[in-house]
């Protein structure tokens, strides 16, 4: 029996039967209820099911029931039009649409003597319950995060914007196992150029499956880059924000998170609660961008204070904490082991149980704070200056841009160990430049600042009058901009 023959449902139940058990490769799950309907003659039928996934109360009432009171069948379209009670159902032919369809919960009804089925939609699907985002948390504003349902976020999504401007296209990704991947824009504000080239690069992913976004993030990044050019949101109502801003958010199913493109660097220096409180209004950002600053350039200075620069500090404080300082390893080595340490605290904190957290934490205190320095592995400046680097770093880390910290400030350590603070100069000079020649689906990074465009400046260090923003319309410069 080749691919030809079986790639349509024939009038055999049985044959259609086989060849569906052999599609799913004779797995235990996939269940078939036979049945008899007594019509002008009586006739087998068949319902079939993946087991686990779907509502059987469904399909007892809306399919079952209404099966056994049928008088006459004249073809498979009058069973569903004047017989069946279903809200999403429609008719196939095709063994490749059914697979598919069985396997995203849906209930397909067979007859014998006919060669097309009903697909109705009965699933079932488990899921967690709203909580607060873990990461991305504020003081206040909603405390809803995404869950892994597709259709739960989307759900979201709708409930605030209420408008007919929200379109979603959907999009399959995948060739053995297909993963609904969602494109969320709104007509009226969408950069239009912005929408092409998402929409473009995700139908053209290439994949044998997909489960997890960095698949997505990838492709839209097109090359290997330092920065994110991918905003990951946990937030549904940081994405409703940027669809108002033009930009698009695609949700993939079983991701607990939305991807926001366009992403400028200046977006990972907002937060939510700055749209929904007074304070802070002219302060939080510029305060962030100062952190940003700190936790990649502190080391660097640290380590170049230490080798040349002894002067930057009195005397008498740089004689008692430089100059007689007798700890065994040289600057380079012992910041290299408190970075090592803290990153090992941080990624043993994401993997332990929560109920040892107290112990690591009260481990990690006693090991770097007093052991450490006691034993004169490190000097309690450099734990001081580690500990101010790693808490700043702290301020941003929402979106995906803690990546980029991690490698920068090693960077700047070793170009301030070997070459002073010409060497940090030159280097800050090399990101600002590398960041500048960065786009994320066409916009360039550093906008508004590079290219500068006033008008832009309105929600980007400071945030404006929110009536003024609310009515304004964000625009975004592209490569064939003059």
């Amino acid at each position: 029996m080749n691919k030809t023959e079986t790639a349509f449902l024939t009038l055999h139940l049985q044959k259609n039967l086989d060849i569906l058990q052999k599609s799913f490769n004779e797995t235990s799950d996939l269940k078939i209820r036979t049945l008899k309907i007594k019509s002008e003659v009586v006739r087998k039928a068949a319902i079939v099911y993946l087991d686990g996934i779907i509502d059987t109360k469904n399909i007892q009432e809306y399919l079952l029931n209404p099966l056994f009171h049928v008088k006459s069948i004249e073809g498979m379209e009058e069973l569903l039009d004047f017989h069946l009670s279903l809200l999403d159902a429609s008719l196939t032919t095709k063994i490749d649409e059914i697979t598919r369809e069985l396997s995203k919960g849906k209930v397909l009804l067979i007859i014998d003597g006919f060669s097309e089925g009903i697909l109705a939609d009965s699933s079932d699907w488990q899921m967690r319950a709203l909580t607060e985002p873990d990461a991305q948390r504020t003081a206040r504003g909603p405390m809803v995060g995404f869950t892994e349902q597709l259709k739960v976020n989307i759900n979201l999504l709708r409930n605030m914007i209420q408008s007919t401007d929200f379109s979603v296209e959907n999009i399959e990704v995948g060739r053995d196992s297909k993963t609904n991947v969602a494109i969320v824009y709104l007509d009226k504000f969408v950069d239009q150029k912005v929408l092409d080239e998402t929409r473009k690069k995700i139908n053209d992913i290439d994949v044998t499956y997909l489960l997890e976004a960095r698949v997505i993030e990838d492709t839209l990044e097109e090359k290997k880059v330092l920065f994110p050019l991918v905003f990951t949101c946990e937030r549904p109502d940081v994405s409703v924000s940027a669809l108002f801003e033009g930009r698009v958010v695609i949700l993939v199913n079983g991701v607990p998170y939305s991807l926001i493109v366009p992403t400028l660097f200046i977006h990972y220096f907002h937060q939510p609660d700055e749209y929904a409180i007074k304070a802070g209004r002219f302060f939080n950002r510029v305060f962030r961008l100062f952190s940003w600053f700190l936790s990649i350039l502190l080391m660097g200075l640290y380590v170049t204070m230490v080798r040349f620069h002894h002067d930057w500090i009195p005397h008498p404080f740089s004689e008692k904490l430089l100059t007689q300082s007798d700890t065994v390893f040289p600057i380079l080595l012992e910041m290299a082991f408190l970075v090592f340490l803290f990153d090992l605290l941080f990624e043993t904190s994401l993997r332990i149980p929560k109920n040892t957290m107290l112990l690591i934490s009260l481990i990690g205190a006693i090991v770097v704070g007093q052991t450490a320095v006691e034993a004169k592995l490190v000097h309690q400046l450099s734990l001081i200056v580690v500990g101010i680097s790693m808490l700043a770093s702290s301020t941003i880390l929402a979106g995906g841009l803690s990546g980029a910290i991690r490698v920068l400030r090693i960077l700047f350590i070793i170009f301030g160990y070997f070459f002073g603070l010409k060497g940090i100069i030159v280097g800050l000079m090399i990101v600002t430049v590398y960041m500048a020649s960065l786009r994320s689906v066409g916009v360039p990074y550093l906008a508004p600042f590079i290219p500068f465009r006033f008008r832009e400046m309105k929600d980007a260090l400071f945030r404006g009058d929110l009536r003024k923003l609310i009515n304004s319309k964000h625009t975004y410069p592209h490569k064939d901009n003059k």
